[in-house]
């Protein structure tokens, strides 16, 4: 479930009903827009991963980890009891591990409760500009271009994907 629903947007903008069908689509480009800058999808997925332990620890490919289903030991085929989880980091206990192979099964994205404001925020700003273009571009107006102003890509920016 997206963690910012249509809905919600509808509510904060108090957008019109006769214009409800064009304005999903442009809140539907909107958060595919973001995802692609950002490199990862917003929604709660599952995902799995093999991932090789160094230094007592192992990091995940995805951020925003909601939680952590199952790690297994694919060495022993046993599950690993003990570790702790920060951010894409997760540093186990046991020294026994190093070098061990581990199946992650975990969630991650937003949450409608873990949604930071301030990337609703910037979803809001573009939207209403992603609109605006439309508007110009229905009129026939010579001026389409499009460009992010700094403030929401300043935003974006933080929660861009980091290359480790």
């Amino acid at each position: 479930m997206n963690p910012f629903p249509f809905e919600e947007l509808q509510k904060i903008l108090e957008l019109k009903d006769t214009e409800l069908e064009i304005d999903e689509l442009l809140y539907t480009s909107t958060i595919f827009y973001i995802e692609k800058i950002l490199g990862y999808p917003l929604e709660d997925h599952n995902y799995n991963e093999l991932q090789t332990v160094r230094d007592c620890k192992v990091y995940t490919n995805q951020d925003n980890i909601t939680e952590m289903v199952n790690i297994i030991d694919m060495n022993t085929k046993l599950r690993v009891p003990h570790c702790v989880i920060d951010g894409r980091t997760i540093f186990l206990l046991d020294t026994k591990l190093e070098g061990h192979v581990l199946f992650l099964n975990y969630n991650a994205g937003f949450l409608q409760a873990t949604m930071p404001a301030d990337l609703k925020e910037a979803i809001i700003k573009l939207f209403l500009l992603k609109k605006k273009e439309f508007i110009k571009q229905q009129n026939q107006e010579d001026d389409c271009s499009f460009e992010i102003p700094k403030d929401i890509q300043n935003t974006l920016d933080i929660y861009r994907r980091k290359t480790w």
